[in-house]
């Protein structure tokens, strides 16, 4: 009987140990996503506008939803006669305020804001999606919550679930983010070009981001193969 326990007790360790492991989000192959757009406005019944607007700026210009689902119709008016986004990334903002915290005596600066140029596509979505709004309301407002923007926990499991329903695994809000860098090096190879778009602070982390060190490691072992 000891050792059933002690058995059931391991396995129920390595299923927790499991469930904590958290899998990188995936992003939208190009095969798929068409195919996603689609069921994407499917299944959002009553807000496939806001969906994909969101879910266009996501992959228009790689921001992080955080940053972007609290806009006003007013600021996106905005960025539209600015001809781009210019928004403080909170990931980077926050690291420089621990930093600051931790060193009082640092005279680091803040980050600058990331800028985005808006294109000719987005912009004629942007404008059309703006048009008639009250400046002063939220640009993705909760459904479940009016006069509150959607959180990015609440859309990152719709397209969770679009994902699903399309076979595609760990789709999530960062998935966004991971298409834009992905067309970015598969149009460039050019790991600078990706990490200055994305405003990484190492080539490292952009090489980590993009997935290459599984893509070096099977080119090498496949052309060392092709030798034998």
């Amino acid at each position: 009987a000891g050792e059933v326990m002690a058995r059931r007790k391991r396995k129920i360790i390595l299923e927790d140990t499991e469930r904590k492991k958290k899998v990188p989000a995936l992003p939208i192959q190009e095969r798929d996503y068409n195919r996603f757009k689609y069921k994407l406005e499917e299944i959002s019944k009553d807000c496939p506008e806001r969906n994909l607007m969101i879910f266009y700026i996501g992959v228009a210009t790689g921001y992080r939803l955080v940053d972007y689902l609290g806009l006003t119709n007013g600021e996106l008016k905005e960025f539209l006669d600015e001809d781009k986004f210019i928004i403080q990334e909170s990931k980077q903002y926050n690291a420089w305020k621990t930093h600051i915290a931790n060193n009082p005596n640092s005279k680091r600066k803040p980050p600058a804001p990331r800028e985005s140029i808006i294109q000719t596509n987005l912009r004629k979505k942007i404008k059309e999606y703006v048009k008639g709004k009250k400046n002063s309301e939220y640009a993705f407002e909760s459904e479940k919550y009016p006069g509150e923007p959607i959180t990015p926990k609440t859309y990152s499991a719709i397209l969770k679930k679009v994902g699903e329903e399309l076979g595609l695994k760990h789709i999530t809000g960062h998935s966004l983010r991971k298409t834009y860098a992905q067309r970015l090096w598969q149009e460039k190879r050019d790991l600078e070009f990706v990490r200055k778009s994305l405003g990484h602070k190492s080539i490292e982390t952009t090489k980590h981001y993009l997935g290459l060190d599984n893509e070096i490691k099977e080119d090498a072992s496949r052309i060392a193969d092709s030798k034998l």
